[in-house]
């Protein structure tokens, strides 16, 4: 059994800059993410994020950064002719009736967003996801790192507004608890956690307490999982079981369409044992089928539940 798959975070564009030789159009054992592994575990949909150093550093906004890797973004799509870019929903059935995967760019940590023309000229360079912060405050809100009784800033919560003008997809991964209730409050569209996990199974501040997941849920959102073992388990290291027991949990918590596959592959220096890389996802797809899942089950967390969202977001 292979089901068509949609993964919410990857950190692929960063991996020329770890490795001059890297070619995404070829296998590389070195990295999570390649076109071969993409093709292996029928791959349909991806988001592509762009995270420059700046979101950890006091000054700069990473703007050169972001700029750098929005080209090379559209670089690697031109250079296969197996992806193409997509901005909006009626481009995914377009590009997949191609026989192509659909590519969307994210911005991971705002800092470079500096201001309303900064958000309206990315979206017009294909831009269709944006994680409000990394872990850290920006001129936003503030980061996981940073437990501050204040969530959003004043112009965070304007910017919530344009995003949803915009039809951008507003990304509460790496937010502060307070931040992530006023995303709740603000924003007319789903909620979503690009690359999140449940706090309730592993006790670690990027991941999401139950109430949180519920909020997510009763807003059509999606929470997609990381597969970092730190948010897995508190063990040395994670198995595929461990990401299994992350989507089964959520899914008896609000029920099967509100949990899909984050990954956060190439952004991550350990992966779970069994999911090596992107091209292994089928083999979580053949534990939920052990375990008991229904085959529209498997496909809700694999690829419809996502669909969903990017079709009322975007």
């Amino acid at each position: 059994m292979k089901k068509r798959t949609a993964v919410f975070h990857t950190d692929t564009l960063m991996n020329k800059y770890k490795d001059s030789n890297y070619d995404f159009n070829k296998n590389n054992d070195k990295f999570h993410v390649d076109l071969i592994k993409i093709q292996e575990s029928d791959v349909k949909i991806i988001f592509f994020a762009i995270f420059a150093k700046e979101n950890f550093l006091p000054a700069g906004n990473g703007l050169k950064e972001t700029i750098q890797m929005i080209d090379d973004f559209h670089q690697l799509i031109n250079r296969t002719n197996d992806l193409e870019i997509a901005t909006d929903y009626d481009d995914i059935k377009r590009i997949q009736k191609d026989g192509k995967v659909a590519a969307f760019l994210a911005i991971e940590g705002a800092k470079s967003v500096f201001n309303f023309s900064a958000l309206r000229n990315f979206q017009r360079l294909g831009v269709s996801l944006i994680t409000l912060t990394w872990n850290h405050k920006n001129h936003l809100a503030y980061g996981i790192n940073e437990l501050a009784n204040d969530g959003l800033t004043k112009k965070g919560k304007k910017f919530i507004k344009e995003m949803n003008r915009l039809n951008i997809i507003i990304d509460v991964s790496h937010l502060n608890p307070a931040g992530f209730w006023d995303v709740s409050k603000l924003s007319s569209y789903p909620i979503v956690a690009t690359h999140s996990n449940a706090k309730s199974i592993c006790d670690h501040p990027r991941n999401l307490t139950d109430d949180q997941i519920k909020t997510i849920a009763e807003t059509n959102g999606i929470v997609g999982g990381n597969f970092y073992p730190s948010f897995l388990t508190n063990k040395k290291n994670a198995t595929i079981k461990d990401v299994f027991d992350h989507i089964n949990y959520i899914k008896e918590l609000v029920g099967v369409d509100y949990v899909g596959l984050g990954t956060d592959f190439d952004g991550i220096s350990k992966t779970p044992e069994g999911l090596e890389h992107i091209g292994k996802l089928n083999k979580l797809q053949h534990m939920m089928e052990d375990k008991g899942y229904s085959e529209k089950e498997i496909e809700a967390i694999s690829y419809n539940n996502m669909e969903r969202v990017l079709k009322r977001t975007l």
